[in-house]
């Protein structure tokens, strides 16, 4: 019996499934004019993110990477007005700048190792940026605690009974 697949809009796993091919999508970003700008930033962010969500810019080269129509430069409060549009999305942290664009740890597969990312000196951090906590990822997450139960709970089972719960007080009777 062959395997069943659920439709892409129905997956609800926090699991990566593909791959991005980074060199084509930078080519796509640079080239394909007829794509929304906001959409080629994106791209081109993604291309040379860091393994902590960082992708760094030298100041203006956005513009210069983004070419319009024509050859033409985009003006840098439109760079600006783009990124914002992407933060505002929940693609881009709020954090982001023209210099440094941070993409959530929840939407892509990141890594917070110090050992094997390079500091930001834009935003002066290894972390990468949780969309959940509105915050900097802790760069080294605690540990798992041990749980201080010794034995099994016992399960309890509340009786069928219907239950009036009052409201004001927060109790409840049978």
């Amino acid at each position: 019996m062959p395997k069943k697949f659920r439709p892409y809009s129905d997956h609800e796993l926090n699991e990566i499934w593909g791959r991005v091919y980074l060199k084509p999508i930078g080519l796509i970003a640079r080239q394909k004019t007829t794509l929304s700008t906001d959409f080629r930033l994106f791209l081109l962010g993604l291309q040379r993110m860091a393994s902590n969500g960082h992708s760094h810019f030298m100041q203006g080269e956005i513009s210069q990477l983004l070419e319009r129509k024509g050859g033409k430069k985009y003006d840098i409060r439109y760079i600006n007005g783009q990124i914002s549009v992407l933060r505002n999305a929940g693609l881009f942290a709020p954090p982001s700048n023209a210099r440094c664009l941070i993409y959530p740890i929840e939407l892509l597969g990141l890594k917070t190792d110090k050992k094997k990312v390079v500091m930001c000196l834009e935003q002066g951090t290894y972390s990468s940026w949780s969309s959940l906590n509105n915050d900097w990822v802790t760069d080294y997450p605690p540990a798992n605690q041990e749980s201080v139960v010794i034995e099994p709970i016992e399960e309890v089972i509340a009786p069928d009974t219907q239950w009036d719960i009052d409201i004001d007080t927060g109790t409840y009777t049978s």
